[in-house]
């Protein structure tokens, strides 16, 4: 088990990852607070509704106290396959949205390949 880190520091490796998960224009999709705490409980982890950040961090903490970062990631990216998928219908069913819609297809598809790419990195890189 890794030591435990300070509630506002993240290692280095999971700042990229940060900002690409809160930041809607790169990430086409709005992780929500209970989005969060959901894919925290797939890991065990049980986190209390509040500042989405705050418990980015929190669960991005417990990820790497616990060598879970393959979980953690895991859960972003059926999260982000289910939203493109949703948002796929929505294009279908409504046509002349589906450019803008397309776009966040895009980045949310893109999005989970580079959490993909950050699932195999090399673990001593961190």
């Amino acid at each position: 088990m890794k030591r435990k880190m300070d509630e506002n520091t993240l290692p280095p490796a999971y700042e990229g990852v940060e900002r690409q998960l809160m930041a809607l224009f790169y990430c086409g999709v709005y992780i929500t607070n209970a989005d969060i705490v959901r894919i925290g409980a797939s890991m065990g982890l049980k986190l209390p509704l509040k500042d989405r950040i705050a418990l980015l961090k929190q669960l991005m903490r417990h990820a790497h106290e616990h060598d879970m970062k393959p979980q953690m990631m895991q859960g972003f990216v059926r999260l982000l396959q289910e939203r493109a998928k949703t948002y796929q219908e929505l294009a279908q069913n409504y046509p002349t949205a589906a450019p803008l819609i397309q776009e966040w297809i895009q980045k949310a598809r893109a999005t989970a390949l580079l959490l993909q790419r950050e699932m195999r990195s090399n673990p001593y890189e961190q």
